[in-house]
C-alpha cells in the first residue's frame, strides 16, 4: 500500500483486470461504424481529386482541398478507436471530441460550400455515421480503472 499526505492506493491502478477494456459488442460496432466512415472520406477524397484534375468542371479546387482535409483528419478516428480497443484511458473521451468536431465540421460545410451533390451525400452519410458512434459511445464509459475516491480522500481500487 502507497500512502501520501492526499492520496492512499490499496492496488496499483496498472494491473491488467483493472485497466483492460473488455470489447463489447458496442465497441465493435464503433470500430466497424470508423471504418466506414473512414472509406468513406478516403474514397470523397480521392474521387475529388482526380475530377479535379482532370479539369472536369464538376469539382471545384476547394471541394477537393475539403475532402482532402476530411480525409486526413479521419485518420484520428482511427486511431483514437485502435487506442480504444487496445483499453488506453480517454481514448473513448479523444474519440468522441474528435467525432462530435467532425459531425459539425460536416453538417456546417455541406451547408456554406457549394459541393456537388454526391459530396453532399458522403457528408450526410458520414455525419450520420458519426452521431450513430457517438450514441452508442455516450451512455457509457467505455474505460475505467476501477477506482474510487471515498470521501474522506482516499483512492479505492476494485480487486
Amino acid at each position: 500500500m502507497t500512502t501520501n499526505s492526499n492520496i492512499t492506493i490499496d492496488t496499483p491502478l496498472t494491473r491488467p483486470e483493472q485497466s483492460a477494456v473488455l470489447v463489447t459488442g458496442s465497441i465493435r460496432l464503433v470500430g466497424w461504424l470508423v471504418g466506414v466512415y473512414l472509406v468513406l472520406t478516403w474514397a470523397t477524397a480521392v474521387s475529388a481529386v482526380v475530377l479535379a484534375a482532370t479539369g472536369s468542371s464538376a469539382i471545384g479546387q476547394e471541394a477537393s482541398v475539403h475532402a482532402v482535409i476530411l480525409a486526413l483528419v479521419s485518420i484520428l478516428t482511427l486511431v483514437f478507436t485502435a487506442n480504444l480497443l487496445r483499453g488506453k484511458p480517454r481514448a473513448d473521451l479523444r474519440l468522441r471530441i474528435i467525432a462530435i468536431i467532425l459531425a459539425v465540421a460536416l453538417i456546417v460545410t455541406a451547408i456554406i460550400l457549394p459541393l456537388p451533390i454526391w459530396m453532399l451525400i458522403g457528408h450526410a452519410i458520414g455525419a450520420v455515421l458519426l452521431i450513430v458512434m457517438l450514441v452508442v459511445l455516450w451512455p457509457h464509459p467505455t474505460t475505467s480503472t476501477g477506482a474510487q475516491l471515498s470521501p474522506d480522500g482516499i483512492l479505492h481500487t476494485s480487486q
